[in-house]
């Protein structure tokens, strides 16, 4: 199947966080507070697929407040944090929302994704994830985890819908 053709498909996009949303890195303050980085474009690049009717949704290991408030400013659909079991939150989300796997497009950078990779129709890995998550991709980014790489499948998924001119065009 062209990627054309899977990217067609898609309802629904889900993320992991550390690695793919930040650059993995955790920040840690003098009183224990965990800071996360993220990368305005993939902000920008949440928005523009949420405009064209695409849901979103986040699957993560880690749980923290300044994960929550920005997934929240994001109006994130879906959000799921402190799952390691990311495949059985894949089942609730598919329920949920009446899809099928083939409708959701999955980005992913550690071994715990691959069960998710291995399921959805769209099947993403950062640039920098270990060699075992990225061979069970169809698309590798060129940008890593945190810099970007959200935005550049946005892009693609504009791009191969043939919706990216309705964006830049402000609808």
């Amino acid at each position: 199947m062209s990627l054309r053709d899977r990217v067609l498909k898609i309802r629904i996009l889900l993320l992991d966080v550390d690695g793919v949303l930040t650059d993995g890195r955790l920040y840690y303050t003098d009183s224990g507070e965990t800071l996360k980085v993220f990368d305005v474009r993939d902000g920008l690049g949440i928005k523009m697929i949420q405009s064209l009717g695409i849901k979103t949704g986040v699957i993560s290991g880690r749980d923290s407040p300044a994960l929550k408030n920005r997934l929240e400013e994001l109006g994130i659909d879906e959000i799921h944090m402190g799952r390691f079991r990311k495949d059985e939150v894949l089942d609730t989300i598919l329920k949920k929302h009446s899809l099928s796997p083939e409708g959701v497009a999955f980005i992913g950078d550690d071994l715990v994704d691959v069960p998710v990779l291995k399921r959805v129709g769209f099947p993403v890995a950062v640039r920098n994830a270990p060699y075992e998550v990225r061979k069970h991709a169809v698309y590798v980014t060129r940008s890593e985890g945190g810099r970007g790489a959200v935005r550049e499948v946005v892009d693609l998924i504009l791009k191969l819908s043939g919706k990216g001119e309705i964006i830049k065009g402000g609808r």
